[in-house]
């Protein structure tokens, strides 16, 4: 009985946090297709900096305040909190250089579905996490399609048939690689504040120590702090993008990091991977790329593919006998 309320328990923190995902999904579209325009005219380093240090004005107080032992267990581990740094700061600034040279739903597609191709294999570079489970016969045709998808995408960038045109096959590439490796790195991410959440971190205290390496790194790329100054210092400019970063890059990084507390870092990429469609909708209604047929395509081949591969390890997880190790879940 007790083993059968511990699986329920799971369970329903696993659809809480697929949910809690969906609606990060929501935000994050919204601030893709604006970050997308946005990066036009405001350096992406900028808003980084301007981005992430209200991350940690903002929640650091609350933490302080409402989590102090979640802030005190994340400080006494300072390896796992320096890796997560690192890969905060490289995933985010390479996806909003991402975001400024390639169409914004195809950088969604590379982004978000590196996630559930490469979570099985990053799981092992933590140590204390348990063995991925292993896929299915159904789910391993999914995730060929999650891969060919990948491919098309890029080949769709390469070829100048997105809705951003076509772009110098070295700018292209560039973007590509970007979108990738924001993904893996994100990835890596997941895994690592899952293994703190359930130290006893909680997503306040994550969230609110998770970026001052990112804002280094920003600072650092961006050259001379009066070059900074100069770029940040207009009121006018400053409040409506500080404004912006607040509402489409601070409180949705708090809603994925909620999301990541409650359920597995595979659930969480695959309900990511819904936001290319979501994106695409909105670069309709924003009006400033071309509508591509072969975006499009991309983006829905690839989210019936993720949902394709969820329900298959929906289905794989409810038919594993309870007490069996997912870990050893037979093909």
């Amino acid at each position: 009985m007790l083993a059968l309320d511990r699986a329920a328990w799971r369970r329903n923190r696993e659809a809480s946090g697929f949910l809690v995902s969906l609606a990060f999904v929501g935000l994050a579209s919204v601030r893709d297709v604006y970050l997308g325009g946005l990066f036009q005219r405001w350096s992406p380093l900028h808003v980084a900096i301007v981005a992430f240090t209200l991350c940690t004005v903002v929640f650091l107080p609350i933490a302080r305040a409402q989590h102090p032992e979640g802030l005190r267990t994340l400080l006494r581990r300072p390896g796992a909190l320096f890796w997560v740094n690192v890969t905060s700061a490289i995933a985010w600034i390479s996806f909003f250089q991402a975001l400024k040279t390639i169409e914004p739903a195809l950088v969604q597609v590379l982004f978000a579905g590196v996630g559930p191709l490469t979570i099985r294999w990053l799981d092992r570079l933590v140590p204390g996490v348990a063995p991925p489970a292993a896929l299915h016969r159904a789910e391993r045709w999914f995730h060929l399609g999650l891969l060919l998808s990948l491919v098309a995408t890029a080949a769709i960038t390469v070829a100048g048939v997105s809705g951003a045109g076509a772009l110098p096959l070295g700018v292209a590439a560039l973007g590509v690689i970007l979108a990738a490796g924001a993904g893996i790195s994100i990835s890596v991410n997941t895994v690592l504040c899952k293994k703190l959440n359930e130290d006893g971190v909680n997503p306040t205290a994550l969230v609110a120590l998770r970026f001052p390496g990112a804002i280094v790194l920003a600072a650092v790329l961006s050259g001379p702090p009066a070059d900074i100054a100069r770029a940040l210092a207009p009121a006018g400019a400053l409040v409506p993008v500080a404004a912006a970063a607040l509402l489409l890059i601070v409180f949705p990084i708090y809603v994925s990091q909620v999301g990541i507390s409650l359920a597995s870092p595979l659930t969480v990429r695959v309900a990511l991977s819904l936001g290319p469609v979501f994106v695409f909708a909105l670069e309709l209604i924003e009006g400033r790329l071309v509508s591509s047929p072969y975006s499009l395509a991309a983006a829905g081949v690839y989210s019936l593919f993720a949902i394709g591969a969820a329900v298959a390890r929906q289905r794989a997880t409810r038919s594993a006998p309870v007490g069996l190790n997912p870990g050893r879940a037979r093909p």
